[in-house]
């Protein structure tokens, strides 16, 4: 049996005539295979990867990133002061060390010798610019919009901020912390969407919208260098294009292979299944001013089957949200479960109390982002036919669905959040809290204990039991979301590739994977 379960360290629409047309450099794979045997890489290290992906990025510039997409992409162009440790601790990453000074000020050692893509040396000046940048931009200021004032002396940048904040090492550990070149900065913000310059392990080759991106080992990488020397990352959007795609050796990985042929996977010589943890809940959201009846939104969340959906559209990856919103893995699950009961009489009780009859309210959801998005809003849609409420599906390509979340052209909608920092509290501040960016539904009833938790320490159980608290009120008392299934990072691989691996924030591991050419 061919497949991988675990976690692991860290270190538009593209047809198929079109993939198999595109010549794969340096990898030696063709549509048609060959019969001679595989021969391990060498050492030194010249391989190429094509990657076979749901969607394509939308911007390359880290504080004015569009999609959880763009993350993978800016983890490989871009470093950030802080790494995470598989466990979740902080460790240095272009800062070699710091120390908190106060509540609201810390000190950090910018790592010297550090060279950016166009020449550029990192200093603690650069730091100051993007940092104040970051803390500024749209996106970006839902991670370090805490920080009131940055100071550049020397090799060390003092950071204050506008309030105590527990989460920030974590903050800046999220691609949307990666460090710019200030000459790039300079000479037009505009272009950073697509013209990255970093200090990261790659370095944007060519990149055509919707059809192929090219990333290049980057040979003056301050770190261990990856093993794989040329990156191509093709947009599929149809997940059963891209699993003809990775059969025929157009691409050695794809991201979300249809679960259905899971078992012609596990039964294969070649293909491997890659079922990693993931932090990301997928949950059905609601604009509280469109449907403000919370009985109807009871009754709405009442009527979904989440073990139906999980176990037969996504034939069993994934784990049915039962115990909150915030996925297990990140923490300690509440001792009553956080959820609201499949019971579809009780809810077309509820539908009768509220006077609510022939309801008719919209559903955006994405096309192909998550997995199988199509088929469970379909599902979803069954479900509240059964109580009286008509789902109008409205299929979006992701870029306009994303837009109309945030613009709250929704009355309901399909989301789900990955947690890339590495702290669950991060959700609850950029998606839950009045006035962020990110708060699709409008919400405004958590605030103040949203507030307390940047001022308890990570990981202790003061502040779990405060975030329990208000997951709690999200999903069962106001019924701000529905939390439907907790996802994985689900990937398969094609012949010759191993050591390909996924960390629990969504982003790729690549330190460790090997392609054999033939």
């Amino acid at each position: 049996m061919n497949h991988i379960k675990g976690a692991w360290p860290r270190r538009g629409a593209v047809a198929l005539a079109l993939l198999t047309s595109l010549t794969l450099t340096g990898c030696g794979l063709s549509a048609g295979g060959d019969s001679e045997a595989a021969a391990p890489v060498a050492e030194s290290k010249d391989v190429s990867l094509r990657i076979g992906t749901s969607a394509d990025a939308q911007s390359l510039d880290p504080p004015n990133f569009s999609l959880t997409a763009d993350f993978t992409r800016l983890d490989l162009l871009y470093d950030q002061l802080i790494t995470l440790a598989p466990d979740g601790t902080p460790e240095p990453g272009l800062a070699t060390s710091w120390k908190q000074d106060s509540d609201t000020e810390w000190t950090f050692e910018i790592r010297q010798g550090v060279k950016f893509s166009d020449g550029t040396d990192l200093t603690a000046e650069v730091v100051k610019t993007n940092l104040e940048r970051a803390s500024k931009a749209k996106q970006g200021s839902g991670y370090l919009g805490v920080i009131e004032s940055v100071e550049a002396t020397g090799n060390q940048v003092k950071v204050r901020l506008s309030k105590p904040f527990s989460g920030l090492l974590n903050n800046l550990s999220v691609p949307v912390a990666g460090i710019v070149s200030a000459k790039a900065i300079a000479e037009g913000e505009k272009d950073l969407s697509s013209r990255p310059v970093g200090t990261g392990p790659y370095v944007l080759k060519t990149w055509n919208p919707d059809e192929l991106m090219v990333l290049e080992r980057n040979e003056n990488y301050w770190g261990e260098k990856p093993p794989v020397k040329t990156l191509e990352i093709v947009p599929i959007p149809e997940a059963s294009t891209r699993y003809a795609a990775l059969q025929s050796g157009d691409v050695h990985v794809i991201e979300n292979p249809p679960p259905s042929e899971l078992a012609s996977i596990r039964a294969s010589e070649d293909l491997t299944e890659v079922i990693e943890v993931k932090a990301q809940p997928v949950f059905l959201g609601f604009e509280l001013k469109q449907v403000p009846d919370v009985k109807v939104r009871r009754a709405i969340a009442m009527a979904i089957d989440k073990e139906a959906i999980v176990s037969t559209v996504l034939e069993g990856v994934g784990e049915p949200a039962t115990k909150g919103l915030i996925p297990p893995a990140l923490i300690s699950p509440s001792d009553e479960p956080i959820t609201i009961p499949h019971d579809v009489e009780g809810a077309k009780r509820l539908m009768a109390e509220a006077g609510a009859k022939n309801v008719t309210l919209d559903l955006v959801v994405p096309t192909d982002y998550y997995l199988k998005d199509k088929e469970v809003a379909e599902v979803l849609k069954e479900q509240l036919k059964e109580i009286g409420v008509t789902a109008n599906l409205k299929m979006q390509e992701s870029g306009t669905w994303f837009t109309s979340l945030l613009e709250h052209k929704t009355q309901m909608y399909w989301l789900g959040w990955g947690m890339t920092a590495g702290d669950p509290a991060d959700m609850l501040t950029r998606v839950f809290r009045s006035g962020a960016v990110n708060n699709m539904s409008g919400y405004a009833g958590s605030d103040e204990d949203i507030d307390r938790l940047a001022l308890l320490p990570v990981k202790t159980k003061e502040r779990e039991d405060l975030m329990n608290k208000i997951q709690r009120r999200l999903v069962m008392d106001d019924v701000v979301v529905v939390p439907v299934y907790h996802s994985t990072n689900f990937y398969a691989t094609g012949a010759g590739v191993e050591g390909f691996h996924t960390r629990r924030s969504t982003l790729w591991d690549l330190s460790k994977i090997t392609v054999r050419q033939k």
